[in-house]
């Protein structure tokens, strides 16, 4: 019986040990600075929403992607010792760098100038300057700095990749984009966010440079499937901001400091329950893989006239690309894109854009007839890939669409 009362105890002062230690993981100096009793929750506002029929779209199998393709341009990523690169989670092009964010080490950072010629990798380690549990990567126009957000610091870097200072952080998230008065920062629930007092609920954050929390916004607490996709805020011609599982698309515009719901996806025909994210994992994996259902989990890009959509479907083992023009409101896709091999090259779905350009790669091979052959690339980019292969890096595509 004493073993039993101890055994309580023991339990009991574990939990009450574990739980402080969660909330003490930030000092009261960090929560302060986070002047959450001047954080407003920002509601959105849906007087422009654009309703996306997609159902014509996702009984397609085959389009024909090359007739979408105005022109491509080719930039290979320099092949050495140090700068061979794992599977990419990012591609990060500015005018002067791409950085190439991969899962070297659980999250590695590789920096190349703007015609892919290595010029360093940032050092995976506990030191200053090197990345550990690297999470997003951005870059700071306004005071020209690569940022890379690890868990619980960021590290600020010169556009070359030279370190130059580190920041602990007041709290977690999973994706960063600089804006010039401060920071656009996605949250999980699941960040262990819980000194953020009732606001850690909420998705979307806005901060300033010294991440006090101005504004929060995008409700996440009914979502518990835990089945993420690497960004969830793009920025090009705007600040585009999704979530998993959601079916609407946000704009932020920052002139007027508003979330603005911009698209609402359509596909009722097949979409999934939103019961189904409420629970397991387990049980969402399930569903989807024994019925037909699509869903969304945030894979959108856009130029100023174009947009990507990606749905999921695991039943059918199929993943349906979308490319829409936004002038017409046209759209294009379906489960595999059709192309000659003699003029392009068999392109993974485009995961940045660069201006009016998506960004794509594929894995190089010296007998590709488009080495030779195309018409569509220009001698140049021709003969920078003619002899390259499966062993070097893959090859960075650029391309623009034709309106459609």
């Amino acid at each position: 019986m004493k073993n039993i009362i101890y055994s309580v105890i023991f339990l009991f002062l574990l939990g009450c040990s574990e739980k402080k230690e969660k909330i003490d993981r930030y000092t009261e100096e960090q929560v302060s600075s986070l002047h959450l009793g001047e954080t407003r929750v920002m509601h959105t506002v849906s007087d422009s929403l654009v309703r996306v029929d997609l159902n014509p779209i996702l009984s397609n199998k085959v389009f024909d992607f090359q007739k979408l393709v105005k022109s491509i341009r080719l930039v290979p990523l320099e092949t050495t010792e140090k700068s061979l690169i794992g599977p990419i989670n990012k591609v990060l092009a500015t005018e002067s760098h791409i950085y190439i964010y991969d899962r070297f080490k659980g999250g590695g950072l590789v920096v190349f100038d703007n015609e892919g010629k290595f010029i360093r990798r940032i050092p995976n380690g506990q030191g200053p300057g090197e990345l550990s549990r690297l999470y997003d990567i951005d870059f700071d126009e306004e005071n020209d700095q690569l940022i890379a957000y690890e868990h619980s610091f960021l590290s600020f870097y010169k556009p070359d990749g030279k370190f130059i200072r580190q920041e602990r952080l007041p709290f977690g998230f999973y994706n960063i984009v600089a804006i010039p008065k401060g920071y656009l920062i996605y949250e999980l629930p699941v960040q262990g966010n819980d000194h953020m007092r009732g606001f850690e609920q909420y998705s979307f954050w806005v901060t300033d440079k010294n991440f006090k929390v101005n504004g929060v916004g995008l409700s996440s607490s009914s979502i518990k499937v835990r089945y993420l996709w690497q960004r969830y805020i793009y920025d090009n011609d705007e600040i585009i901001v999704t979530q998993r599982f959601n079916d609407t698309i946000y704009q932020y515009d920052q002139s007027s400091d508003q979330l603005k719901s911009k698209y609402i996806l359509n596909y009722n025909e097949n979409q999934l329950p939103l019961k189904y994210i409420k629970g397991s994992f387990e049980e969402f994996q399930k569903v989807v893989k024994e019925n037909d259902y699509f869903f969304f989990i945030g894979e959108y890009l856009e130029t100023a006239d174009f947009q990507f959509f990606s749905i999921d479907n695991w039943f059918r083992k199929s993943k349906t690309v979308i490319y829409g023009d936004k002038r017409t409101g046209n759209m294009e896709g379906g489960t595999s894109g059709r192309f000659n091999i003699e003029e392009i090259p068999s392109l993974a779905p485009p995961q940045s854009t660069y201006k009016e350009e998506f960004i794509s790669w594929y894995i190089p091979r010296k007998d590709f007839p488009f080495n030779t052959k195309s018409k569509m690339l220009s001698e140049t980019d021709k003969a920078k890939v003619r002899d390259l292969t499966k062993e070097d890096n893959p090859v960075l595509v650029f391309f623009r669409l034709n309106d459609f």
